[in-house]
Order: C-alpha cells, then sequence, then structure tokens
C-alpha cells in the first residue's frame, strides 16, 4: 500500500494494495523467518528492471518506526518527518561537505545516522555507505538535491517526506 500510494495516482488500500499491484505485474511475497536485524523487524525488498533494494526497520516499545538496515549495510534512524537517503563511497570529508551544502541552504540538521559495508580485501575502492539526515523544516528544493548529486562520493541521493 505504502509503496503503490507513492508512485500512482490510483490510491491503493490493505484491501485492494495486492489486486493493483498484480495488474501492473509487481509480484508481492511475504515470508517470515529468516535473518533479521532485531525480533519483530519488518524487511522489504523492492526490484525494479534497473536496481534491487532491501530495507529492514522495527517498531520498539510503540515509539517511531526506526530504520536498521538497507541492502545490507547497518544503520539506525528514526522514519519520520522530512529525511534525505545517501548512498555513497565510504571516504574522508562527505559528512562535511553534507553538512556544509545544508548550512548554506539553512537546513537544520536534526539527526544524521550512518552505516557502511565494511570493505572486503577482494573488492577494490572505498566500502559502500549510506546516511539519513533528518532535518527540520519543508521538503528540500530539487536544486539541493540536485548539488548533493554533485559531491563526487555520492552514488545515490533521495529527498523522502514519512507522515
Amino acid at each position: 500500500k505504502g509503496v503503490l500510494n507513492r508512485v500512482l495516482a490510483e490510491k491503493a488500500n490493505l484491501v485492494n494494495a495486492a489486486a493493483i499491484a498484480a495488474d501492473r505485474g509487481l509480484r508481492l511475497e511475504e515470508s517470515r523467518g529468516g535473518p533479521v536485524a532485531a525480533p519483530g523487524s519488518v524487511r522489504v525488498a523492492l526490484e525494479t528492471d534497473r536496481t534491487a533494494t532491501v530495507a529492514e526497520g522495527v517498531v520498539l516499545h510503540d515509539a517511531l518506526p526506526r530504520l536498521l538496515e538497507v541492502d545490507g549495510i547497518p544503520l539506525e534512524a528514526p522514519l519520520t518527518g522530512n529525511l534525505i537517503f545517501f548512498k555513497n563511497a565510504d571516504v574522508p570529508g562527505v559528512i562535511g561537505r553534507i553538512g556544509t551544502l545544508l548550512g548554506r541552504r539553512r537546513v537544520n540538521i536534526a539527526n544524521f545516522s550512518l552505516g557502511r559495508r565494511e570493505n572486503s580485501a577482494r573488492r577494490k575502492g572505498p566500502a559502500e555507505a549510506v546516511a539519513v539526515v533528518h532535518y527540520d523544516g519543508p521538503c528540500v528544493p530539487a536544486s539541493l538535491l540536485a548539488e548533493l548529486r554533485r559531491l563526487p562520493a555520492v552514488r545515490f541521493v533521495r529527498s523522502v517526506e514519512i507522515g
């Protein structure tokens, strides 16, 4: 339901979401068990013809939902409000450059959550990292996202509004 409502004009609900997905050639699979980051967590895998992403989250003690893992990279970030999600090379200076660009645009960072994949000896180049930046205020403009995409280490950036 949540995924469909982000991309379709037609509104999905808990009753019709599976049918709407099937009409569009989407396959929904539900399974229980397997490796999870935390008991009671939910793992969602989204696959398109261009990319695949797996995210895991949990609600603990009736608090806000928390993101625990993205594509096998552990992190811990609240899932509420306005945020910017990044995938980047794990190299020095990324956090500073992101903070500088946001500061110049008067975007106040409320929380900055990080995670990284440990680099194996066989892999060349820097490891992959992810970041979730929660900020105060309205959604950031597309021009700021474009500036963030131009940072050399940034591989992916997306603005997300939750709730």
